[in-house]
């Protein structure tokens, strides 16, 4: 594990500002931090790796980099040139056109003697970590927000519409944090920061603008995408494979011990079994082990979530910094603990499974959208046939789509259940904050396709967007802070740009082929995975396991609630938070949307309890109102 840091500006060598960021990398990575230094910059490099500099170039960051031997054959390099070093020289080579020959995920800070700018770069999709702050006399940038708030002179206010969004469930903003001011660099963009402060973003990747190569058998072009994948994210070291016997998980199990893996041992499978029978998997679980042929060890853990770790918002706030929505952090973090313990470095993650394939109702909306209606209702049909859904519910649903006359007025009329209410999104937010917030609107626009976008078939759009939008970096953060404290990484190859550009890339036709969902995976995998997982028709949902800990509330917080907000007063609706609390206490039939809310508002009251400023008129000038305003540049 690797963490880095940079200080550039007039404030960059105050030595009391340098033992704070240093001592909050040292307690992120348990290693003391490497310095390098000149005159107004300061990088520091925590972890596996140490701040390097070729030439006038140095470079601190955080590399997980793939397909190292490719790179080091473009740049005739030696075989044991580390990450670090090939950025360095691919970047003296090429510039910035060196990013487009980077594979996997990094983040990383350049500094230019020549120029004194220092550059800073994020990964295509977001799956490291990058964010920064600007003063009036300093910038600082790290992969941390801890780091980031260690290098400024105070704590900055909250940032109330990022509030509003988190107890809304809506992810508006790539770049917004908790905190006024302090931002994340969006996935596949880069800073330029220059001697003056003054900051420039630009996009160096847009997923909008690829276009791979066609593809006459897209499923054999996707197995063998996902598998070079696959082997490329086990190659740092010993490498365990997350297995839940869905088909995103036993895809990369079996493809990471297929014809072509140098595994000499059997590689551990980690997965979480249950007790009760309606949420455990182990039926699929075994038929992937068998399938493996002794290349996966299995590693079972105890499914359940236990109220002690649910509940311990101090010890999971040590490593997020500010409120996350991850009900299953739990259980991830105890996998990521079984890996460690049985020697890796490394966990292969199925995240992102569901969002890089595609092929959901939403698809087949599309297609009705483009005149097909015939061919749509068949899809609709079909799909819900495959997973056992009502083929009435489906069609209405797909006619509801239509409009308010006609056969849209028949489709609604047709629902027996006509969802939530409209509102129901933000019911948890408080009435004031989100008129000051203008939470409505954000979420209005947050929804306009780009204007350079627009030519883009309708699918194709709307499947990039989602890719690259802000959900994606936000959960990679959360899960990649949670490797972290148990001292594993995470690994995607769901999220090989590759990967990514072949399926976004494919007509809306192949995406829900015969009306099954996620067609493209499970074509791909004809003959790798079992026919019991390739044609599985279900998920598995575990919300009755939360339900029933959220009602143990082991230190009587969600009992409080039932008497008042307290510190989220101002914050939240008290009447739906009372509402919701009582809910819980009083059914053990469990409500996802009532589980949802009130695990946001029990996050940010611990949030507030550690110390976040409630008051912003006690809080100091906003970094905001301070700091020289980014400029947005056009692509390169």
């Amino acid at each position: 594990m690797s963490r880095f840091a940079a200080l550039l500006g007039p404030g960059a060598n105050q030595p009391d500002t340098s033992r704070r960021v240093e001592a909050d990398l040292a307690r992120r990575t348990g290693q003391a931090p490497h310095r390098w230094g000149s005159e107004g910059i300061q990088l520091w490099q925590a972890g596996t790796s140490v701040a390097r500099s070729f030439g006038p170039l140095t470079l601190a960051g955080d590399l997980a980099l793939t397909d190292l031997g490719e790179l080091r054959a473009a740049l005739a390099a030696d075989r044991d040139m580390d990450p670090v070093g090939l950025v360095l020289a691919a970047w003296r080579r090429w510039g910035v056109e060196a990013l487009d020959r980077l594979c996997g995920g990094f983040a990383f800070a350049l500094w230019d003697a020549r120029t004194r700018r220092l550059t800073v770069v994020r990964d295509r999709f977001g799956i490291q970590p990058l964010t920064y702050a600007a003063t009036q006399n300093r910038v600082v940038v790290a992969g941390d927000l801890s780091t980031v708030l260690a290098g400024l002179d105070a704590a900055p206010e909250i940032d109330r519409a990022w509030v509003a969004g988190f107890l809304s469930s809506q992810t508006l903003d790539a770049a917004r944090t908790a905190w006024k001011g302090v931002l994340r660099l969006p996935p596949g963009h880069l800073m330029v920061v220059e001697p003056d402060g003054t900051t420039t973003l630009r996009p160096w990747y847009r997923l909008e603008r690829t276009a791979p190569p066609e593809a006459r058998d897209a499923g054999a072009a996707l197995h063998a995408a996902l598998a070079h994948a696959t082997l490329q994210a086990c190659a740092d070291g010993p490498t365990a494979t997350m297995l839940s016997g869905g088909l995103d998980s036993s895809t990369l199990a079996l493809l990471s011990v297929g014809p072509d893996a140098p595994a000499p041992q059997p590689r551990p499978a980690l997965s979480l079994r249950y007790r009760d029978p309606a949420m455990d998997e182990g039926r699929y679980i075994g038929d992937v082990l068998r399938r493996s042929d002794e290349g996966l060890a299995p590693v079972p853990l105890p499914g359940e979530t236990a109220a002690a770790e649910l509940f311990d918002f101090d010890a999971q706030l040590d490593w997020q910094d500010q409120p996350v929505f991850a009900p299953g952090l739990t259980g991830t973090r105890r996998l990521h603990r079984a890996a460690r313990e049985q020697g890796c470095v490394a966990v292969l993650n199925g995240h992102g499974g569901d969002e890089v394939i595609g092929g959901t109702p939403r698809d087949i909306a599309l297609i009705a959208q483009s005149g097909q209606w015939s061919l749509a209702l068949a899809l609709a049909a079909r799909q819900a046939r495959f997973t056992g859904e009502s083929v009435t519910q489906a069609l209405a649903a797909l006619l509801a789509a239509k409009g308010r006359r006609g056969f849209g007025r028949l489709g609604r009329w047709a629902l027996t259940d006509s969802g939530p209410a409209p509102q129901e999104w933000r019911a948890l937010v408080d009435p004031d904050l989100a008129r000051e917030t203008r939470l409505v609107e954000q979420v209005r626009a947050s929804t306009r396709p780009d204007p350079e976008d627009r030519a883009l078939p309708e699918g194709l759009r709307l499947h990039a967007a989602m890719m690259t939008g802000p959900l994606a970096p936000t959960a990679f953060e959360v899960l990649g802070r949670a490797a972290q404290a148990e001292g594993v990484a995470p690994r995607y190859p769901f999220y090989d740009h590759r990967v990514v550009e072949l399926c976004v890339w494919q007509p809306m036709l192949a995406k829900v082929a015969g009306g099954q969902p996620r067609a493209l995976l499970r074509e791909a995998m004809r003959g790798v995975l079992p026919e019991s997982v390739r044609l599985r028709r279900d998920k598995t949902n575990f919300i009755a396991d939360f339900w029933t800990t959220l009602r143990q509330d082991p230190q009587g917080r969600l009992a409080a609630f039932r008497a008042g907000p307290g510190s989220l007063q101002g914050w939240v609706d008290a009447g739906v938070l009372r509402a919701d609390a009582t809910r819980l206490a009083h059914s053990a039939d469990p409500d996802p949307q009532v589980a949802f809310r009130l695990w946001r508002a029990l996050w940010l009251a611990a949030w507030f309890e550690r110390g976040a400023p409630l008051a912003s008129a006690a809080a100091p000038p906003s970094l905001a109102s301070r700091a020289p305003c980014p400029i947005l540049a056009s692509d390169p």
